[in-house]
């Protein structure tokens, strides 16, 4: 449950990667995503109409193209763009995958989605609108290809902050009818790193104790 929490937040950020974008704010922020190193910290509640559980949480993200490092609801997640970490060090585990250019690893590593431009969704429509009580530009998103690359989401709304591409929050509903919500703050764009070393795990900060499942 933790990672598919984990694999949603990051979902939303990196699914907003439309053929073709209709507002200019979407445009723009595309094109600064492409072109720069983003972070952000997060926190998010997600409800479900099968268990009516609210589910909380917070973390920070950093990513470039189809990099990432996440730390959030008790999991690390490190990936360079073909080998992928997951971390609990508090269950003292650890999972490791290769990253395929594949329908399957969509929908594990979603931050692939920020280069594939014409996989990832439509905006249907863009529109002034409210958040946590602000004034927000609201762009609202459809999957072109549901089912496969949409990680069951129905709709991705995008929060922007008033006349810029600063994204101050999400909200993305999934075919099951749960619906996780993330506000977003200390949003970033940066120079891009010149190599991906940063988004390497470290496997030697493991100690014996952990249990390393390998599946590369």
């Amino acid at each position: 449950m933790r990672k598919s929490i984990i694999i949603t937040i990051l979902a939303v950020f990196a699914f907003v990667a439309p053929a073709d974008a209709k507002s200019r704010t979407l445009s723009d922020f595309i094109g600064k995503v492409s072109s720069s190193l983003v972070r952000f910290d997060f926190s998010f509640t997600m409800t479900s109409p099968r268990s009516k559980a609210k589910m909380t949480g917070s973390g920070d993200v950093r990513v470039q193209d189809n990099a990432f490092v996440m730390n959030g609801n008790g999991l690390e997640v490190w990936c360079d763009g073909s080998t992928r970490w997951t971390v609990d060090r508090l269950a003292a585990e650890a999972l490791v995958e290769k990253v395929e250019d594949s329908a399957e690893s969509y929908s594990t590593n979603p931050a692939l989605m920020i280069t594939s431009v014409d996989s990832a969704f439509e905006e249907t429509s863009f529109s002034s609108g409210s958040f946590q009580g602000k004034g927000v530009d609201v762009s609202v998103l459809s999957p072109l290809n549901k089912g496969r690359y949409s990680m069951d989401i129905a709709e991705l709304k995008l929060y922007f902050q008033k006349g810029t591409t600063v994204l101050v929050g999400a909200e993305a509903k999934m075919n099951d009818g749960s619906v996780s919500e993330f506000t977003l703050k200390n949003f970033s764009f940066s120079d891009r790193l010149q190599t991906k070393e940063s988004f390497r795990f470290d496997e030697k900060t493991l100690d014996d104790s952990y249990v390393v499942t390998d599946l590369r």
